[in-house]
């Protein structure tokens, strides 16, 4: 593949090719055993991407998996231009797959059977009763399609997958169908009704796979299925953090001003694109507006609508505004003749700005750069609208951006809305819609431009000014500020204001080689990566962003080897004419094969190596001698040894290479063999050892490890890299299977909701230095008394991403993240220093364990921290827990029940 994978795009990848493998070799063991393989995956996962990966796979196989020898796929969907977008992705993402193995069945395609080794495309409208490719002998037509699928299931079924995107689209059962006729889906499927070949194996995509699931089973296949969680999508960046919807409550005298106000988001999305991409160098981002019109615009309301949006956006013209009307013909626009496009094009045609539609665009319609949604339909239309937000939430860079939030966001503005109707399609983009938009979309209705607070300064608030102030909205906060310094006339003290810095810890490595242990999550060394030195943090922020925090291992983790060798690459390359460790892939290929050597040299100390590898140089033969026509003789049975030939060597070789993957397994034969007749005796040690129970674990602990230690050699070098190579590199540290050390990245700007109270001193605000949150009451107690007591500044920790403060915890269920509501800064004995005060939910399944969590992580970073608390409402009191006391970490760390209040009863202290 081109790219590179997410960890839950390998997971898919890797479980999807082993279901074909098996489903494959289970109809060639039995010809009525058939089977349907299920992708399950949300809007954005990169259906696409994965299916590639597996499609090049099972074409040519690789270390990992065998493939399939001869397999064919044909693709099909119920959109003919969903297969050329698909083709070209394939095209974009695949190494290995070429166009000449890519075929869309036109109206002249005429072949027996399917090739081998290729794809091929088919919208089944080719197949309808009135189309020439459903009839033979016609137009010189040798064969019709119908015959191509039944000839090549029946005179070459191996490897035969049909691929059905869209699964839930194009097929169904018969209950649910209500009805006796086929659908064409299901007539290529064939089996069962509908009189034609069953196809051996059978793959279905869709986000919403159940219908499918029903069809493949009442037709009596036997199904496997792999779903992708959304999380680990949303965990990606591969989708679009917030929608902010915007309205005038139906006002219909305020929709020309909106749609200037549509175009001066799309022009403000322009030019904060156009500063991050020069600042990083990354290709230029060209934002797009979508237009969602009525059913029958005339040519003069149209005309109105594109002369407002031109005089509004003085650097484009006519040439950057299309269609995707359904009569792919140009149209009338006043005095604008506006030009068709089909919809795939759209994205790579950066010269268009401004796309005009009616309904959805079309199915698989991708354009991650269009990032307003101006839509003129009303509230019955919901569906509508939200299919075509559901096509505009990738992200443009194929990852979310941590210094500026509003390039992580996408614009839904909604003329004709009033307040019910907008609360309405809120409510469905936070739910989702299986088939178009995944669910969990942060939704805000009244926006706020928040930027660092330009207000914040050292010296505490007065205590009557922590009390909360409920204001009218204010205009967006500026763009241009400097970060909040603090000096020495600002300070209540005459000495300097120091910063407290983030202390290394004297705790052992956490990359040993052995695996993690309950309570083992802190044992690394707690210096942070990114550098941060006395003189540079002079702000709030800076404490804030240098605190110690940490990577939260997903439930798909990627191989440590894997994640070893690309960041071996990663540093060896060149980032900007700079490389970091150009030695580093011999490192790791070197430390690898040392932990091969030294289990070798203990399998040769104890005896047992030699015999490991004469046997797996031979297998045995079983012969049974019965006497022919004589029914009182016996039977004799003798066995020998039967030695393997180069053929039978090389099929181990296959096994031990998926077993010491990233070319160990040839790399070590290299290591033992000098020539050419040691070359058999290196592969059967190589053999032997991958077959060594013990071996996988110490690989991966020793990668791991090195990994870990890369991490903290190099951390400096690689926060100076810039921000999409810092990503890559980000991306080794998020896959690990153990916690790792990081710090935060805190945002410069994001949109917020304007609903909720409003507080002072937050890192965050608007231009009048307030920000606005909605909190629970012992929360809204807390954050009280904090600035009644004198915080300097505040910072609400999100729940997840990079700009979230994350501690591990473990439960029965794995590592969890622990992300404590609250940091504050205060200044004491003339320095600024961090507390972390976390409103502790009781009633919480795991409560104990999160406190169990937080005290682990006080005990190993303690002196980063002026205080670090937990608080919870128990017995109508408010109490803490002083995670700095050894005695009281002591007590939590030794509490085997399960009610947290017990904690606070019997070590809280008043709060």
């Amino acid at each position: 593949m081109k790219y590179e994978l997410f960890d839950y795009q390998e997971a898919a990848v890797a479980a999807l090719s082993k279901h074909l493998i098996r489903a494959t070799r289970d109809h060639d063991e039995d010809p009525d055993e058939r089977a349907a393989v299920v992708l399950a995956a949300p809007t954005g996962a990169g259906k696409t991407v994965i299916a590639t990966g597996v499609i090049e796979a099972s074409l040519d196989g690789d270390e990992a998996t065998p493939g399939v020898e001869d397999a064919t796929f044909l693709w099909v969907t119920d959109d003919p231009s969903l297969n050329r977008q698909t083709l070209q992705k394939m095209l974009d993402s695949s190494s290995d797959i070429k166009l000449n193995r890519l075929t869309i069945i036109e109206s002249d395609f005429d072949e027996e059977v399917f090739a081998p080794g290729r794809v091929y495309f088919l919208n089944i409208q080719k197949l309808s009763a009135t189309a020439t490719l459903s009839r033979s002998r016609v137009d010189g037509r040798t064969y019709s399609l119908w015959e191509t699928i039944a000839n090549t299931i029946v005179q070459r079924p191996h490897g035969f997958v049909v691929v059905v995107d869209e699964a839930h689209r194009g097929t169904t059962t018969a209950a649910a169908s209500g009805r006796n006729r086929e659908t064409i889906v299901s007539q290529i499927i064939g089996g069962g009704a509908t009189g034609r070949p069953a196809a051996p194996v059978v793959w279905g995509i869709s986000a919403t796979p159940r219908r499918f699931l029903g069809a493949m089973a009442e037709a009596g296949r036997t199904t496997k299925q792999h779903t992708v969680r959304i999380e680990d999508v949303r965990a990606s960046g591969l989708l679009k953090e917030q929608i902010v919807l915007g309205h005038t409550q139906g006002v219909d005298a305020a929709e020309s001003a909106l749609v200037r106000f549509a175009v001066q988001r799309v022009r403000l999305y322009d030019q904060k694109w156009a500063a991050y991409t020069a600042a990083t160098g990354e290709p230029t981002v060209h934002p797009a507006l979508v237009i969602q019109v009525a059913d029958k615009p005339t040519p003069a309301e149209l005309g109105t609508l594109i002369s407002t949006v031109l005089e509004e956006w003085p650097g484009i013209g006519p040439e950057a505004v299309v269609h995707t009307f359904a009569d792919h013909a140009a149209v009338s626009a006043g005095g604008y003749e506006i030009p068709w496009c089909p919809p795939e094009d759209i994205q790579d045609r950066t010269e268009i700005r401004v796309v005009l539609c009616k309904t959805a665009i079309t199915t698989g319609w991708d354009c991650p750069r269009a990032e307003v949604l101006l839509s003129f339909r009303v509230a019955r239309d919901l569906d509508l609208i939200t299919q075509v937000m559901g096509r505009m939430v990738r992200t443009p860079l194929a990852r979310r951006i941590d210094t500026d939030q509003d390039l992580n966001a996408v614009h839904c503005i909604l003329p004709k809305f009033d307040k019910a109707a907008v609360e309405a399609i809120a409510e469905r983009f936070r739910v989702g819609d299986d088939e178009t938009l995944a669910s969990g979309t942060a939704v805000i209705v009244d926006a706020v431009e928040l930027g660092r607070n330009p207000n914040l300064a050292p010296a505490p608030a007065p205590a009557h000014d922590a009390a909360p102030r409920t204001t009218s909205a204010v205009a967006p906060a500026s763009d241009d500020f400097d970060l909040a310094s603090v000096d020495e006339t600002s300070a209540p003290s005459a000495s300097p204001i120091e910063v407290a810095q983030p202390a290394a810890s004297s705790s052992t490595s956490a990359g040993s080689d052995e695996p993690i242990e309950a309570g083992g999550l802190f044992a690394a060394d707690a210096t942070p990566v990114h550098d941060l030195s006395a003189a540079a943090s002079t702000s709030v922020f800076d404490v804030i962003a240098a605190l110690p925090s940490y990577t939260i291992p997903r439930r798909t983790l990627r191989s440590p080897i894997d994640r070893l060798t690309q960041m071996a690459i990663l540093l060896a390359g060149e980032h900007d004419g700079v490389t970091i460790d150009a030695k580093a892939p011999i490192k790791a290929r070197a430390a690898l094969l040392s932990v091969v050597d030294e289990r070798r040299t203990v399998l040769e100390e104890s005896g047992e190596l030699d015999e490991l590898v004469r046997g797996a140089g031979v297998t045995r033969l079983f012969e049974r001698t019965v006497g022919f026509a004589n029914p009182t003789s016996v039977s004799t049975d003798t066995s020998s040894e039967l030695v393997l030939d180069a053929r039978g060597v090389q099929i181990l070789m296959k096994r031990a290479e998926a077993l010491l993957p990233q070319g160990l397994a040839n790399a070590y034969v290299k290591r033992l063999a000098d020539r050419d007749d040691q070359i058999r005796q290196a592969q059967l040690t190589t053999i032997a050892l991958a077959g060594d129970p013990s071996l996988p674990t110490a690989l991966k602990n020793r990668a791991s490890h090195i990994v870990e230690q890369w991490f903290k050699d190099y951390g400096g070098a690689i926060t100076r890299l810039p921000a999409p190579e810092q990503e890559r590199f980000d991306r080794i540290k998020r896959e690990s299977d153990r916690p790792l050390l990081t710090t935060i990245t805190l945002p410069s700007n994001k949109t917020e909701s304007s609903a909720g109270t409003a507080w002072e001193r937050h890192i965050l605000s608007d231009a009048d230095g307030l920000y606005r949150t909605e909190l629970q009451g012992w929360e809204e107690h807390v954050l009280r008394t904090e600035l009644t007591a004198g915080a300097v500044a505040w910072y609400r920790n999100p729940s997840t991403g990079r700009h979230s403060l994350q501690i591990p915890y473990t439960t029965a269920g794995g590592i969890n993240g622990l992300a404590p509501d609250f940091v504050f800064v205060d200044q004491v004995a003339g320095r600024l220093v961090a507390s972390l005060v976390d409103p502790h939910g009781t009633h919480l399944a795991d409560a104990v364990d999160k406190l169990k969590g937080l005290a682990a992580y006080a005990a190993t970073h303690a002196d980063a921290y002026h205080r670090i608390q937990s608080v919870a409402l128990v017995d109508e009191h408010y109490l803490l827990l002083n995670h700095k006391d050894p005695l009281i970490r002591d007590a939590i760390t030794a509490f085997d029940g399960t009610d947290s209040r017990e904690l606070f009863r019997a070590h809280g202290t008043g709060y």
